[in-house]
């Protein structure tokens, strides 16, 4: 169940995507890191899984942002 969002970025970047994701890494060591996915309009998506709590990280070519959706507060992380 996703309780938290965080815009990251109001438009597409892979480097803002990229360090999002190294952000949530170095937070979470131990979480566990999916194969990245690509959607079809070149979208992706990077999933975490710690302690049980879901993180996705998107840089969405449909909504043209990079953002952070997590069942776990970031606030440390993207505040």
């Amino acid at each position: 169940m996703t309780q938290y969002d965080y815009t990251i970025y109001k438009d597409n970047s892979s480097q803002k995507f990229k360090e999002a994701c190294t952000k949530i890494s170095r937070a979470f060591p131990q979480a566990k890191k999916s194969k990245l996915l690509v959607d079809v309009d070149g979208s992706t998506i990077q999933a975490f899984t710690a302690d049980g709590h879901s993180i996705l990280v998107y840089d969405d070519y449909e909504i043209g942002a990079v953002f952070v959706t997590s069942d776990v507060n970031l606030d440390s992380i993207f505040s």
